[in-house]
């Protein structure tokens, strides 16, 4: 199982990352539910994805607000990104 600390630095770095993309592109936080929670799922990396879910799915029982899960290849530039949906 990932360490909880790990799992905070890599969904920082992810989000960070995640807020860069949607600062260029403000059509995808048209998108996303007030109050929504992000959770990333990044590809190859079974431990971070679990430790992601059972995060996602607690905050949801607990009535957090909506839960956005992100699926990502890895932390790349923006332009590597996929293009929001029109």
């Amino acid at each position: 199982m990932i360490d909880a600390t790990d799992f905070a630095r890599r969904q920082l770095e992810l989000a960070a990352e995640f807020g860069k993309f949607v600062f260029d592109h403000p059509e995808v936080e048209e998108n996303l539910p007030d109050g929504a929670q992000v959770f990333f799922e990044v590809e190859g990396e079974p431990e971070f994805n679990r430790f992601s879910l059972e995060l996602a799915d607690q905050r949801q029982r607990e009535g957090a607000g909506p839960v956005v899960r992100v699926r990502l290849k890895g932390l790349a530039p923006a332009s590597a990104w996929p293009k929001p949906k029109e």
